[in-house]
């Protein structure tokens, strides 16, 4: 029953912490905020809950610290996760030292992210896409990264960079979602034909599939789709069965 007393206090607030992103103890954000999407599902708690802190610490411990941490750490990861620091450990992510005079974080982001002139000019086509529900990495990062570059780009960067995202989608696959689709196929009709993809049809992989998602509800119907519209437009109902990607428009 949805009347707001199956969690406590503590909980909503501590759910909301997450969502909202890191930050630290002066309340400056670190990362981005997520959008809550498809809320707490199996992967979004697996990531969140489990690789937490049996996975990503030996990432952030030894590839994303400047100095990378001592061996030792491996054998107490956990321990290193829930005593992670945002305002003493997270700067080591894009701290410099030593023989480690390029941060982590500077060679997972490019330098000026937003300037992809050279790509335009030579006529080349960018087709990026980002699941709503990715536990990892935000998708609300990925919107303001695509705002920036229309931005940059007079306002609308359609004619050489479009971004599609996937509702319900987990980390690159999952999640109550349509989460297979072919952007590859549209990608050399925009570039060979000059046909710009103005929708990819995406479908859910249900019961009946070789590989069926377990996120997807029972309810939906045998091979749902939905239209991946370029944003900021998104999939408007018209008319039609709910499962059919030509009862949708982008808009």
């Amino acid at each position: 029953m949805r009347d707001g007393t199956c969690l406590t206090s503590a909980q909503k607030v501590a759910i909301g912490n997450v969502f909202s992103g890191a930050r630290n103890s002066m309340g400056s954000a670190i990362y981005a905020s997520f959008p809550y999407d498809a809320g707490l599902g199996a992967g979004w708690s697996a990531w969140k809950q489990a690789n937490s802190i049996t996975l990503d610490p030996a990432a952030a411990a030894f590839t994303f610290t400047t100095l990378p941490q001592s061996a030792s750490i491996l054998s107490q990861l956990s321990a290193y996760a829930l005593n992670f620091s945002m305002d003493n450990d997270a700067p080591k992510i894009v701290a410099t030292g030593g023989v480690y005079t390029e941060s982590s974080w500077s060679f997972m982001t490019p330098p000026d992210e937003t300037n992809l002139s050279a790509l335009k000019q030579r006529g080349a086509k960018l087709m990026v896409y980002h699941g709503t529900s990715d536990p990892v990495f935000s998708s609300n990062d990925t919107t303001a990264w695509y705002q920036q570059l229309m931005a940059a780009n007079g306002g609308d960067a359609s004619n050489f960079a479009r971004l599609y995202t996937i509702a319900g989608m987990n980390h690159c696959s999952g999640g109550p979602s349509t989460d297979q689709f072919d952007m590859l196929t549209p990608m050399i009709a925009w570039v060979e034909q000059g046909k710009a993809p103005n929708s990819v049809i995406a479908t859910a992989r249900d019961a009946s599939g070789a590989t069926p998602n377990s996120d997807v509800p029972s309810n939906w119907g045998t091979g749902r789709t939905r239209p991946l519209c370029p944003y900021p437009k998104v999939a408007r109902y018209t008319s039609g069965s709910v499962d059919s990607a030509n009862s949708f428009s982008c808009s």
